[in-house]
Order: structure tokens, then sequence, then C-alpha cells
């Protein structure tokens, strides 16, 4: 039987096996994959400025060499102002449990004042939240490590680069240019996501700074990185709220929060509609579906490289399934 005669059915049953032990063999290896896959994100996303130097005269080489040489200075510098950041942030965390201890003891004199009795079970635990915040921190300033591979990384396969080069005629249907029409996706929805996320990140960080928040830069790169997870910016506003709060108590982290709301806002359907315009093709139930699956997959990373993934495997799905052929 031959393998455009196999039944539907038999296709897609290989096809959903083939996934699960693909997804297997991921889930295995995450830490190896997790570092290859962001720098090939990073590599995607800054390639773009080699083709763009290359409109501007510059030789291929030269071009590739002049993004390289960015990339490493931006990337080091992000780092080591990161790593600085995380290493303060940690010696301060006993402070921030202390804060936490007399506010949280505030607020139940407040309610017991008000005939409110609070149970001791409702009672959060600071010290193990703190000791929870501490692994996390902890776990941040590890992934920095690997971030140094990951430039060299991003560096070898900027070098793999091909020349820019016209499209030619007569090539629209093969699976080369399904893998170019990836590519291109990838890169739009990376450029767009992180110019959008930036923007986003310089607003919340002049607020931060304005209002006095610990750690801004800590703060400004999480919801930069978040911006690509879907609905990520829920959880990347808490601590420089709960910071704010346990610093400068409620006005300030009123403040705050009001600002990242209104910059939210005004980015989700203001400034995406008009950059993405009908955006890329996925429905609002795939991405929450390819959130959960890749962050089960690859970890945490996964759901940052979850959109990227979906928009690859949704381009090249009618070539795995058999609906086209592959030229």
């Amino acid at each position: 039987m031959s393998d455009a005669t196999l039944p539907p059915l038999y296709r897609s049953t290989v096809l959903v096996a083939c996934v699960i032990i693909i997804a297997a063999a991921l889930h295995v290896a995450a830490d190896t994959v997790n570092l290859l896959l962001i720098s090939v994100l990073l590599a995607m996303s800054v390639s773009p400025i080699t083709y763009w130097l290359e409109t501007r005269g510059l030789k291929h080489a030269t071009a590739v060499l002049l993004t390289i040489i960015g990339s490493l200075v931006i990337g080091v510098l992000v780092v080591g102002t990161l790593g600085r950041a995380l290493s303060g942030l940690q010696e301060k965390l006993p402070t921030y449990q202390a804060a936490l201890t007399s506010l949280l003891a505030g607020l139940e004199g407040f309610l017991t004042a008000r005939g409110v009795d609070v149970h001791e079970v409702l009672k959060p635990d600071t010290a193990r939240m703190v000791a929870v915040v501490q692994r996390v921190v902890g776990g941040a300033l590890s992934a920095l490590g690997y971030s140094f591979f990951a430039l060299i990384l991003v560096a070898l396969i900027l070098l793999e680069l091909p020349a820019r080069k016209e499209a030619e005629p007569g090539t629209g249907g093969g699976m080369r240019s399904r893998f170019d029409e990836v590519s291109v996706s990838v890169r739009r929805f990376v450029a767009l996501t992180g110019l959008i996320g930036a923007g986003l990140a310089v607003v919340n960080l002049v607020a931060m700074l304005a209002l006095g928040t610990d750690f801004p830069i800590v703060w400004a790169a999480l919801l930069f990185l978040l911006n690509f997870v879907p609905f990520g910016f829920a959880i990347g506003m808490l601590p420089p709220l709960a910071v704010t709060l346990l610093e400068h108590g409620v006005s300030r982290a009123a403040i705050l929060l009001g600002v990242l709301l209104v910059s939210n806002l005004l980015s989700d359907n203001v400034v995406k509609p008009k950059l993405m315009g009908s955006g890329f093709g996925l429905s609002p139930l795939l991405i929450v579906v390819s959130l959960m699956f890749w962050a089960f997959v690859l970890g945490p990373v996964g759901a940052i490289l979850a959109v990227p993934l979906t928009i690859t495997i949704t381009t090249l799905a009618p070539f795995l399934t058999g609906e086209v052929k592959a030229e």
C-alpha cells in the first residue's frame, strides 16, 4: 500500500503516535532542547539586522560580523546587569520577609478589631513563601549562567545564515518555501512581540523608577519575557506590585497597578491590533492548549516558546499529514 493510499485515520493515528514519542523525548532532554530553541529563536529575531545591513550595501560577511558583535555586546551587558540585580534581590529577601510578616500582623489586628476571627489555617507561612521565592531567584541566577553559552550558539547560528537573495519564481509550493514561510512568520512574531514588550518594559521601568520600586531592571526584564507568554502579563505584574507594597505601602502600589493595567490595555487593544493585524491564524483555544502542552513538555521555557513552536507546526502540518505533497 503506497503512502498516498493510506486511509486518513491511519495517517492521523501514526502522526499522533509520532507526536507523543517526540514529546516524550523532548521532555527528557528539556534542558538541552530549551537552550538550543532559545538560541535559534534569538538568532532568528536578530537576523533581520543582517539582511538590513546587506540592503545598505555591506557584504554578507561584514553584515553577519556586525550583527554578532552587537548581539554579544548587548547580551553580555543585559546578562551582567540582571545578574547583579538578582544577587541584590536574593540578599534582600529577609528584609521583605520581615516587612511581609509586619504587614500581615497589621492586617490581622485590623480584622480582629472589627470582630473578624482569622483562623490559624488561613494565616500564610511567610518563611515558606520567601523560601519559594529564594528557589526561584536561585534558579534564575543559574539560568543566567547558561545564557553565555546561548550567546555563543546565537553567534554560530548567525554565521550559518545564507546571503540575502530574492525569491525565485515558481518555488512557492514546496517544502523549502514552507520552511521559509515558517522562518518569516516566527521572525515577525518575535520582532513584533519583542518590540511591543520592549515598549511596555520601558514605560513600566520609568514608572517603577519614579515610584522607587526595588530592582526595577529585574521586573522590567520579567515583563518583557512574559510578553511572549499568552496571558503572561498577569503573572509578570505581581512581583513588582508585591515589592512596592512591602517597601512603600498601599498608595504607591496602587499607582503602579494603575500604570501597569493602563499600559497593558493600550498595548493589547491599540498597539497589537495595529502592528499585528489579524495575527498569525491561531485561535485563542489553540493558544491556550499549546501553552499548556509546551509548558508540560519543556517546562517554564516552553511557555515562552509555545506560540513560535505552534506557528511552526501549523505551517508544516499539511505536509506532515500528507494533505500537501512536498516538492
